[in-house]
């Protein structure tokens, strides 16, 4: 391998330009056979091609080239494997020179894997019950190399031919668009495996039939137009009997209407029918905004049973997990709609912003997903507007960016990747919510107007081709007159991000002062350097905002008279901020004024409790100011700032979930004071009328309400549930499933009750009649339950294939989440390591999240300890990054527990008789 900045890259003596792959996949045996011609361009006279396989066997390779002194072909002399590496080296007699130009002509096979990755199987059950399987690809970020031999980095464009052979019966589907279906006749016989030359497409076994199970095949060979220049890991292709749905848009911006599909297996296309809507109103915007038409002839957008990630953005074909594309307006909750509206936001802005052009490597990253997820949201919002999209990126995304990135263990948003192990692990907040939320602060400093200028000049510019990050930046600074770069770098290349510490200073003046921000609380000088640009959007009386930048350690600025302000407003910015006590009782009383108060941006009022709730995890804040702030919102209907709240006063009670009946019982107590009677006023019906975010509201209040023990809640969803579990499907609507399945477990009477409501809602995990996402809130709530036997069988169901690989999250995430299953969970996990680790091994993400699951609701040294012993003996580079931040996470809590633990018992005992 050569060594480019330190990273694994190919030699660069040769450079594919044009790929022809005929690949013909078995769903019986599971082996695809395969034959792949590489045009290539020579840079440097050798006898040896490096290009990456892995999992492939290779049977014959050889080189066609006019500068050959034969001027034919010569086979490889010796073909030899380094598996560290995923490399296959071939030799040859007679060198290549330089300047000219070459064919490599490769005939292998390869299996169709259940890992999830590469060219894999993924299964369903038909009509009578009987198992079957589709073929799907994975390739991003290093698995192409797993279905053909390949130059698999992304600087390494090349355009593609595909062709595809398969029984007559199935749908194929490539990147572009078919230009020919035929029968397939075969020109030669293979026992079994691809022997000796094939001159024309993949030679097959029985002169256009296979054979299995006693079955006779007939197949047809599908041929694809040629892509555009492209990187390896946007190429896909699937195979299945799928059905489509289908639409067109209206061309305003693209020059001509573009052909938009969804595809699903037989009987649930129609469930398709949100995303492709979704989908021709987002590719016509993109267009607009890009300003560069939509480059392919067609976009599919396909639903896969077994998927690892949500969805991947190959170019002109969009492959997602079920529940990401998959949504029945009259039985699906509501709250898969807005989730399956990005997600396929999210990934056509892909096919711009990542598949036209391309990051230079996989480092840059950030690139393609921060920016995916700004203009994402940004389309979601052009479609739907009454969904307040930009307080939902708030109240959501920011915090996931915030805190992880307020971990030692954190990196930051451009990190270099030299192994190409190292590339899934930066898959994370950092890459995504981080990335999109410094473009958003840029956005909002330049404008949104300038700023999408940038970006049109930086697409223009690169186009078909790579960039980096200073690309990006130059195209910005070129548009705004001024150099981005210069306050952005820091953004981008260091860890982290400021807390602004806000000091009352003489008369009308305040000093901010900046410093990192770490959850552990605990920041030494040496870690203190950073200067970070932090534009301060001072919100002040009148609603005027004053556009104000902090971009020195510490400053003076102005504020009115009557000393009430805010930074941040409509929280725009990457910072936490730090008030005097007084400031934040100056806030609460705005609060109360509700809209009358100079918080009546619920932006703002969600900025202002998760600055306060995370000041009170590193110690800057008292937990008990926290608990004083948060009834200040008694009155509070906006979803998103209820959803806030409810965020950090379910951490405060997972972290003190261990401590007396009195803190507790208060604690919850606090939550069903600000749940319940809104819970009440709102009630249980849905009207055809009601707002988005009103439906929204009734879930959250309900679930809140439920979950603290209000009586009248919890007696209304045990009845409905019962009603619903014998027949009567309209006693819970959908969009309440989930809250009620997880009261009833929660507050069961007994044990006896909790094992019949468990099954039942097992039954309902197990329906495969029912929504994808339906039969996912049942399994997510599954794991609520408190009796050890019934968590041993749930984790069991990973073992058993009664749980999908791909939805193994929810069951790790859920048990994560419950302080009655983290002992249990801990013990399986580390009696079944090997087998699990096995299991996930070739899904990085699966493996991650178990791994963060079974270590983050611990909030004791001792049991870290433990965990830290255990996972000194086993090889953990593969999930080292999200190992370490797991470990500081509970070292976190822990330390926030020790710290606060007192106090919180004087506020519970002082309050114990207000919530009763």
């Amino acid at each position: 391998m050569a060594q480019s900045e330190g990273r694994q890259i190919l030699p660069a003596n040769v450079k594919p330009v044009h790929y022809d792959i005929t690949l013909k996949p078995n769903l019986a045996t599971f082996v695809f056979h395969g034959q792949v011609k590489i045009e290539l361009e020579v840079k440097e006279d050798t006898k040896e091609i490096v290009l990456n396989v892995k999992d492939i066997k290779i049977h014959s390779a050889s080189l066609t080239s006019t500068s050959l002194k034969t001027e034919s072909k010569q086979n490889a002399t010796d073909i030899t494997y380094d598996a560290k590496t995923d490399v296959a080296i071939l030799k040859f007699e007679e060198a290549l020179a330089s300047n000219t130009k070459a064919v490599l002509d490769i005939v292998f096979e390869g299996a169709l894997n259940e890992q999830l990755c590469g060219f894999y199987r993924s299964s369903y059950k038909d009509a009578e019950g009987n198992t079957k399987y589709i073929a799907v690809t994975q390739f991003e970020a290093t698995d192409a190399r797993r279905a053909f031999p390949c130059w698999d980095e992304p600087a390494l464009k090349a355009t593609f031919d595909i062709t595809l052979i398969v029984s007559s019966e199935l749908t194929a589907l490539s990147n572009t668009n078919v230009i020919s279906e035929k029968p397939y006749l075969e020109t030669g016989k293979l026992a079994g495996k691809t022997e000796g030359k094939t001159e024309g497409k993949t030679e097959g076994k029985t002169e256009g039939k296979t054979e299995a199970s006693g079955v006779v095949q007939q197949l047809k060979e599908v041929k694809f137009s040629t892509t555009p220049p492209m990187s390896t890991y946007l190429v896909a292709f699937v195979v299945g009997p799928f059905e489509y749905i289908e639409d067109y848009t209206s061309g305003e911006h693209n020059g001509h209407p573009v052909k938009t599909r969804v595809y699903a297996l037989p009987g649930s296309v129609e469930q398709g029918r949100l995303a492709l809507n979704v989908a021709t109103a987002a590719i016509e915007y993109f267009a607009k905004v890009f300003g560069e038409p939509y480059p392919l002839p067609k976009i599919d957008m396909v639903a896969i049973p077994d998927f690892e990630a949500g969805a991947m953005e190959n170019w002109g074909l969009v492959t997602y997990r079920n529940v990401a594309l998959l949504y029945d307006e009259k039985s699906s909750s509501i709250m898969f709609k807005k989730s399956v509206a990005y997600t396929v936001c999210h990934e056509l802005a892909h096919q711009w912003f990542g598949n036209l052009v391309t990051m230079e490597w996989w480092e840059h990253l950030w690139l393609n997903e921060g920016f995916a997820t700004w203009v994402g949201w940004l389309a979601v919002d052009q479609i739907f507007p009454e969904w307040d999209i930009w307080v939902s990126f708030v109240n959501e995304d920011m915090p996931r960016a915030l805190s992880l990135d307020a971990l030692r263990s954190s990196h930051p948003i451009e990190i270099p990747v030299k192994d190409p192990a190292e590339i899934h692990q930066i898959f994370d907040a950092i890459s995504y919510y981080k990335g999109a939320s410094v473009i958003r602060m840029l956005s909002s400093w330049l404008g949104v107007d300038t700023f999408l200028a940038g970006v049109r000049r930086y697409l223009h510019k690169h186009k078909f081709g790579n960039a980096s990050t200073s690309d990006l930046w130059a195209a910005l600074s070129e548009e705004a007159g001024q150099d981005v770069s210069q306050f952005m770098t820091i953004w981008t290349k260091t860890i982290g991000y400021p807390v602004l510490n806000v000091e009352e200073v003489g008369e009308n003046k305040i000093k901010v002062t900046q410093s990192r921000y770490l959850s552990t609380g605990d920041l030494s000088v040496s870690e203190d350097k950073t200067v970070w640009w932090s534009p301060l959007s001072i919100l002040t009386p009148g609603k005027t905002v004053e556009p104000l930048t902090l971009t020195e350690k510490s400053q003076i600025f102005d504020i009115p008279e009557d000393g009430l302000f805010k930074l941040n407003a409509g929280q725009t910015a990457v910072y936490r901020v730090n008030y005097p006590m007084e400031v934040v009782l100056r806030l609460a009383e705005e609060i109360k004024k509700g809209p009358d108060g100079i918080l009546n941006n619920a932006a703002d009022r969600v900025g202002l409790i998760a600055d306060s709730g995370n000041l009170c995890v590193s110690g800057e804040q008292a937990t008990t100011a926290f608990l004083e702030l948060a009834q200040a919102f008694t009155r509070e209907n906006d979803y998103f700032v209820l959803s806030q709240l409810s965020s950090h006063l379910s951490n405060i009670l997972g972290v003190w979930a261990k401590e007396s009946d009195e803190v507790t019982d208060t604690l919850k107590g606090l939550r069903r004071s600000l749940f319940g009677p809104l819970a009440r006023k709102l009630g249980w019906e849905f009207a055809e009328d009601e707002s988005y975010l009103t439906n929204m509201l009734r879930v959250l209040v309900v679930s809140n309400a439920g979950r603290s023990k209000d009586a009248e809640i919890v007696n209304e969803a045990k009845q409905r549930f019962w009603k619903y579990v014998e027949g009567d499907q309209s006693a819970i609507h959908p969009n309440l499933s989930g809250p009620v399945f997880g009261i009833v477990l929660s507050n069961a009477e007994d044990e006896k009750e909790e094992a019949k409501a468990w099954e039942k809602i097992m039954e309902i995990y197990l329906d495969e009649t029912l929504p994808v996402d339906q039969r996912m809130v049942a399994l997510n709530t599954l794991g609520s339950a408190k009796s050890p036997e019934i968590i041993k069988r749930y984790l069991n169901m990973l073992l058993d294939n009664t749980v999908r690989d791909q939805d193994s999250l929810y069951v790790f995430r859920s048990l994560g989440a419950n302080p009655d299953a983290s002992e249990l969970l801990w013990e399986f996990f580390k009696d079944k390591y090997d087998l699990l680790n096995e299991k996930y091994s070739k899904s990085p993400s699966l493996f991650k999240a178990a791994v963060r699951s079974v270590i983050i609701g611990f909030t004791s040294f001792d049991k870290i300890e433990e965990i830290e012993a255990f996972f000194a003996t086993k090889d953990i580079k593969e999930y080292e990054m999200q190992y370490q931040q797991a470990i500081e996470a509970a070292r976190v809590n822990t330390k926030w527990l020790q710290r606060d633990r007192d106090i919180v018992a004087e506020w519970a005992c002082k309050h114990c008789a207000q919530f009763q």
